[in-house]
């Protein structure tokens, strides 16, 4: 008896002194130190860059596009927040991507058709929204430095399979300098922007389009 009762003491005061242990509290190592230091570096960053972008409510500007395959094309691009693009390739150009404040539409004159997306649903949406943030309701895998440009992955968690998009800033001055969408099959576009004039007034017609479609009884929808 008198054996078990020595067990039973020696645990209890074992538990006591885990106990004890468990309320000392731990010193952060200097990994943990640096986790912490760049996490609040980066918060500030965003936050930075979201004053940025949201003090743009417009743009025109010329374009540089790289698709997948390698190929380039230029034009002018026209934004306004919120929701208002416009890719125009030129006069001579077959096709055209506009949104008019809630439709992204692909315009293809060559085979007269036209597909359609809420542009919200689409990795170009970030740029157009009403209020840009980057909050809890986008993922930001990582912020990557190199050459004088941050490069931020955003990615919209309800929406993977139409792709994200990687935003391109000048460091020190946080000027949107391009973007690359990724579609869902990791296909890379890259639209370089060159000298673009922000918060001027843009006539309302670049946010519409000439329909190529047969006509019928009835108005379309734009």
């Amino acid at each position: 008896m008198k054996y078990i009762l020595l067990a039973f003491l020696l645990l209890s005061s074992f538990g006591d002194r885990l106990a004890l242990a468990a309320d000392i509290p731990v010193a952060p190592t200097a990994q943990d130190t640096k986790k912490a230091l760049q996490e609040k570096q980066n918060a500030e960053l965003l936050d930075r860059i979201e004053k940025h972008l949201n003090s743009i409510h417009s743009m025109k500007s010329a374009f540089i596009q790289r698709a997948p395959d390698g190929t380039t094309m230029e034009g002018t691009l026209y934004m306004e927040r919120p929701g208002k693009l416009r890719f125009d390739f030129g006069k001579d150009a077959p096709f055209l991507l506009v949104s008019n404040g809630h439709l992204l539409t692909f315009v293809d004159y060559d085979v007269k058709q036209v597909s359609r997306w809420p542009i919200k649903k689409t990795p170009l949406g970030i740029l157009v929204d009403k209020e840009i943030k980057f909050d809890k309701s986008v993922e930001i895998p990582d912020i990557i430095r190199f050459a004088g440009l941050i490069k931020l992955p955003v990615i919209d968690p309800k929406r993977r399979e139409y792709g994200y998009i990687v935003l391109i800033f000048e460091e020190s001055t946080l000027d949107l300098r391009a973007w690359e969408s990724v579609d869902a099959q990791g296909y890379v576009t890259r639209v370089a922007l060159v000298n673009p004039e922000y918060n001027i007034a843009i006539d309302k017609k670049r946010f519409t389009y000439r329909d190529p479609r047969p006509k019928r009884h009835g108005p379309r929808r734009r």
